[in-house]
């Protein structure tokens, strides 16, 4: 599609960005390219009306190689026509301003705000695409929204063991699968397009009503696995089509000393794709009698059949007050109920007519249907906070927190002891669903001390708990101590330094929530084992002169997982990070800087790699292994900003450069007899680097009228030994790995080009 100008000056008069810090908005843009800047202009007289506008209308030309559409991830860039038109106008009786920009592409974005009267009203269309690969192909057809067929053909060859169909083993890997022949071209990209509107009425002085609603649609395909086995793990293009319809009401009463607001929230989503049902690459007719192995070898059914996200829909009323106490004190608080629910058709156990038969529901009678037709899901929230800050003097001031999290979950219990694994193998080793209730207190004390002009003390305590069904550990509880110091206001320097120690315990450990699942009773989850925790930042911004200033800061955290019985999962992980910036800013026609910043990122890791009991394996610490996972990122920003580059001439420009190395280093019993053997291959770092130019020209012939260019410049360099690419061909996907076919989506290298040509007026 491309945009008429005709078109671009109508919607001005009827879009808009929002311009009202206290009113809800839609996701900000990017910036694409800077505002028109014209000379300064004469003030007009004190409250005479005051109309302002841009009209930026150009062309843009785009060139890509590579992974065109990490180029354009979030935005669409086609080359064609660019557009950019903004009003304002404000009275003694109103304010109004308007937008719209890159219309008739996929990132277009409207808008419209209002404000006069006893009222305000904003209104806003947003259209964010999100590009995952123009590289994709798949072998799958799509006769419908989530139904995907294979050529029958191609399927009997492979079941006939006649052609390789997903490739078993490092010798099949040489000959190309039968589906890489017949795949089609994809393009693998999604739209999310967004229409909302917000607004408040004043009844009185006192007394406000405000409201919103918002409605979002997304279309398009985005990378869903859907595997019959352990060997046979697909990826196909699972097909995007829902909405969901956000409402919201609120009545505010407020007072000098305080006011209380009550309201409501209302989330409704709708998927029209019900289900994902797909054919098998491996085979082309069902498994009769079904293979016991069937899970592991993918002699399973010709087709499978899974759930995709449900329709549902989340309520919520809430109530907010706050009340000015004497002397210097303020609190405040709100308490929110909410239900969401879910009430979909259940799926049945199984596609798999083979086991859909007399003899099998005779040995398995819960598989002739769901315990229930539909979900029956709902889960209750309950959500309250109290703050309280107080200055009882000049030299010392008090803030406090607490906070209540109910999540109660009351879905009816789900009978899942005998189930379909991988729609191939009836088994009776599962059970009844759990409801995984949380509850969590909150409660946080800091105190500050005015202990020198410009500095302030801080020091302070959290406690948290909270409370989890269905985990190995029921009870969590962290206790933190924090103390700061900041310095601020000084012309000349401004630090501020931050310490804080957590320290994490966990109660009511259960061995056998862990081996019902297979794992190990030494294995504790990051999110729920012992965790002792130091976190430091130190913040330096000296000014030694006008022009100049100079910033530096240092983070710095580790975390350390024990316990009693704690061997496997996360041991413990470190991050350290610095930056120093310097800005110059010599005179009113020129400022420039640069920002050089460090990340490093390292953790360690224990596993096991064995049967589940009675294999003996279980228990066998010479099938031990590690893993330690060190990244560093470096990142560097360099910006010229020339308002006054020469006559009626302004300038920008811009450099980005990130880079990133990520090594897995494996270690321990296990790895070593695997090397022994030649069956080990370290994984190689996984490598990137990203560069960025940007650059702005305008020049105003006269005051109102001028012109713009704009370049852009990145290049993307990955090294991902997760993306395969055909042998000799670099760049070409390979969807036939080992074990799967996929779409060949992945992180591959791109090098993109962007160029402006703008025709600039402003009013």
């Amino acid at each position: 599609m491309r945009p008429q100008i005709a078109f671009a000056v109508i919607a001005v008069l009827l879009v808009a960005q929002a311009a009202h810090a206290q009113r809800p908005s839609l996701q900000p843009p990017p910036e694409l390219v800077p505002e028109p800047r014209p000379p300064a202009a004469e003030a007009p007289p004190a409250g005479a009306p005051v109309t302002f506008g841009t009209i930026d209308l150009g062309f843009r030309g785009t060139t890509t190689s590579g992974n065109a559409a990490a180029y354009e991830r979030y935005r669409d860039l086609r080359t064609g026509s660019w557009s950019r038109l903004t009003f304002d106008k404000t009275t003694d009786r109103y304010l109004f301003d308007a937008a719209a920009q890159n219309i008739g592409y996929r990132d277009q974005r409207f808008g419209a705000d209002y404000m006069g009267g006893k009222g305000w009203l904003t209104g806003a269309f947003e259209s964010i695409p999100l590009n995952y690969s123009n590289l994709t192909t798949t072998p799958w057809v799509e006769q419908t929204p989530g139904q995907l067929t294979l050529d029958v053909a191609a399927r009997q060859l492979v079941q006939a063991g006649a052609v390789v169909g997903v490739p078993q083993n490092a010798a099949q890997l040489n000959t190309p699968s039968i589906y890489r022949a017949i795949a089609n071209p994809l393009v693998l990209e999604s739209l999310r397009q967004t229409g909302a509107f917000t607004g408040a009425y004043e009844f009185s002085r006192n007394l406000t009503l405000d409201g919103g609603f918002a409605s979002t649609k997304r279309e398009g395909h985005q990378p869903w696995g859907a595997s019959f086995a352990f060997n046979v793990a697909n990826e196909v293009p699972l097909a995007i089509n829902s909405r969901t319809n956000d409402a919201t009401a609120g009545l505010e009463w407020t007072r000098p000393r305080g006011m209380f607001r009550v309201g409501w929230w209302g989330s409704f989503y709708d998927n029209h794709i019900n289900e994902l049902v797909w054919d098998n690459a491996f085979r082309s007719t069902d498994t009769s009698p079904f293979d016991p192995n069937g899970y592991s070898n993918g002699n399973g059914p010709a087709r499978g059949r899974m759930a995709v996200p449900p329709d549902n829909m989340l309520n919520a009323v809430n109530a907010f007050g706050m009340y000015k106490l004497q002397p210097r004190s303020v609190v405040n608080g709100a308490v929110t109920f909410t239900r969401m629910t879910s009430n979909d058709p259940l799926i049945p156990w199984t596609i798999n007519p083979v086991i859909q038969t007399p003899a099998v529901f005779a040995a398995f009678p819960n598989l002739v249907a769901p315990p229930r037709a539909t979900a029956e899901a709902k889960v209750d929230g309950l959500n309250a906070v109290l703050n309280f800050t107080a200055r009882p003097t000049r030299l010392m001031g008090v803030t406090a927190r607490y906070r209540y999290n109910n999540h109660d979950n009351k879905t009816p219990l789900f009978n899942g002891t005998q189930y379909v694994r991988f729609d191939a193998v009836p088994v009776a080793t599962g059970g009844f669903s759990e409801q995984f209730d949380i509850v969590d207190n909150f409660a946080d004390v800091n105190v500050n001390f005015n202990v020198l002009r410009y500095t302030t003390l801080r020091v302070g305590y959290g406690f948290d708990s909270f409370d989890r069904a269905g985990r190995s550990f029921s009870n969590m509880t962290d206790h933190t101590i924090r103390t700061s110091i900041d310095t601020v206001g000084n012309q000349w320097v401004t630090i501020r330094a931050l310490y804080e120690f957590t320290d994490r315990t966990g109660s009511g450990f259960s061995e056998d929530a862990l081996e019902d699942g297979g794992s190990q009773p030494g294995l504790r989850f990051y999110d729920e084992a012992d965790r002792t925790r130091h976190r430091g930042t130190l913040l330096f911004d000296v000014t030694p002169m006008d022009t100049v200033d100079v910033t530096f800061s240092l983070a710095t955290g580790s975390d350390t997982y024990g316990g009693p019985g704690h061997e496997f999962g996360l041991l413990d992980s470190n991050i350290q990070t610095y930056n120093i910036g310097i800005n110059f800013y010599p005179s009113n026609v020129v400022n420039f800087g640069a920002n050089y910043g460090r990340d490093h990122f390292d953790s360690n890791q224990k596993s096991r790699n064995a049967n589940p009991p009675p294999d003996p394996q279980f228990s066998d610490p010479s099938r031990d292994w590690m893993l330690k996972n060190t990244e560093n990122v470096n990142n560097f920003n360099l910006y010229a900003d020339l308002p006054k580059l020469a006559r009626k001439t302004t300038a920008r420009v811009t450099y980005d450069l990130s880079n990133s190395d990520n090594a897995f280093a494996h270690s321990g019993p296990r790895i070593l007899s695997l090397a022994a053997a030649g069956q080990f291959i370290p994984l190689p770092n996984v490598t990137n680097s990203w560069h960025r130019l940007a650059g702005d020209v305008q020049y105003f012939f006269v005051p109102r009228i001028g012109v713009g260019v704009d370049y852009w410049y990145e290049r993307f360099n990955v090294r991902d030994f997760n993306t395969i690419d055909i042998p000799g061909q670099p760049g070409t996907p390979r969807i036939d790995y080992l074990g799967e076919i996929s779409t060949g989506y992945g992180n591959r290298p791109y090098r993109g080009h962007t160029a402006f040509v703008r025709l600039l007026y402003v009013y």
